[in-house]
C-alpha cells in the first residue's frame, strides 16, 4: 500500500493492545520524518493530548517501522519505538531527520520550483515513490500543481530537497498555461483578500487574549488558582510520562 502525507495528517495513533483487548489513545500524527541523507521515510512526528487541555506537551518521535497505518488510525507494534530508543536501533539521529513537507524544492541548477506540497511513500519501507510540489495558491489555481516521480527526486542538501533538471520539463497538472494571465490575476486577488483577513483576524485575536489575560492576572484567585493548575500539572506530567519507551 501507497501512503501519502495529506492521508496520514491528523490520523490517530494507538498503543498495542493491553490484556483486555483494548487500545491507549497516544496522540496524531503531525508530519512525516525523512532521513536526512536519502529519500526515506523514518518516522512520524506524534502530537499528544494537552494536560488538562492547557498544558502542552512535548511532539514525540515513532519509528516508521514499529507503526502499521490502518484506514483510520495508527497503531503501535513493538517495542524500542519511540524517541532515543528508536533512533539507537535503527543507528539514526533525529536531530538530522528532516520533515519535507512546506520545504523548498530546486533543481541540480539552483532554480526554485515551489515546495513540497505532499509525497508518496512505501509502506512497508518508507521509500519515497512520488512528490507532489506547489508554488502556492495563486499559482496552483492559475497552472495547477507538479507531481514528479521518485527517481527524479535527489534528496535533501541541507537546505531544500533537490530533483533533477528534467523536473522542469514536466507539464503540471493543471495544463492551464493558455489561461494562466487571467486565473493568477483572480487567485491572486482572492488569496491576498484572505490574507489580509487572516491577519486582521489573528491580530484582534491576539489582542483580546493579552487583554484578557493582564485582567486576570491581577486578580488573587486567578493566582491561587494558577498556583494550583500547575501543581496538577506537574503531577499528571510526571505520572503520564513518554507513550512507551522514552522521549
Amino acid at each position: 500500500m501507497k501512503l501519502t502525507l495529506q492521508a496520514l495528517d491528523r490520523l490517530p495513533v494507538f498503543s498495542e493492545k493491553n490484556r483486555a483487548g483494548t487500545r491507549k489513545k497516544l496522540g496524531k500524527v503531525v508530519d512525516v520524518v525523512f532521513d536526512a541523507d536519502k529519500p526515506v521515510a523514518v518516522g512520524y512526528l506524534v502530537a499528544r493530548p494537552d494536560i488538562l487541555f492547557i498544558y502542552r506537551r512535548k511532539d514525540v518521535l515513532l519509528a516508521f517501522d514499529r507503526a502499521t497505518v490502518l484506514a483510520d488510525k495508527v497503531v503501535v507494534d513493538g517495542k524500542a519505538a519511540w524517541g532515543k530508543s528508536a533512533a539507537k536501533r535503527l543507528g539514526i539521529d533525529w536531530d538530522k531527520a528532516v520533515i519535507w513537507r512546506g520545504m523548498k524544492v530546486r533543481s541540480e541548477a539552483g532554480k526554485a520550483l515551489g515546495y513540497v506540497r505532499d509525497a508518496v511513500i512505501d509502506e512497508d519501507d518508507g521509500r519515497l515513490n512520488g512528490l507532489g510540489l506547489t508554488s502556492g495558491i495563486a499559482a496552483d489555481v492559475a497552472v495547477g500543481t507538479v507531481d514528479i516521480p521518485a527517481k527524479l527526486v535527489k534528496g535533501w542538501d541541507g537546505q531544500a530537497i533537490v530533483v533533477r533538471e528534467e523536473v522542469r520539463a514536466i507539464e503540471s497538472d493543471g495544463g492551464a498555461a493558455a489561461v494562466a494571465g487571467r486565473a493568477a490575476a483572480v487567485a491572486q486577488d482572492r488569496a491576498t483578500k484572505a490574507t489580509t483577513a487572516a491577519v486582521q483576524g489573528a491580530k484582534t485575536a491576539a489582542a483580546y487574549t493579552k487583554s484578557a489575560a493582564r485582567v486576570a492576572a491581577k486578580s488573587d484567585t486567578a493566582k491561587k488558582f494558577g498556583g494550583f493548575l500547575k501543581s496538577m500539572r506537574d503531577t499528571i506530567v510526571e505520572a503520564a510520562g513518554p507513550p512507551d519507551d522514552d522521549d
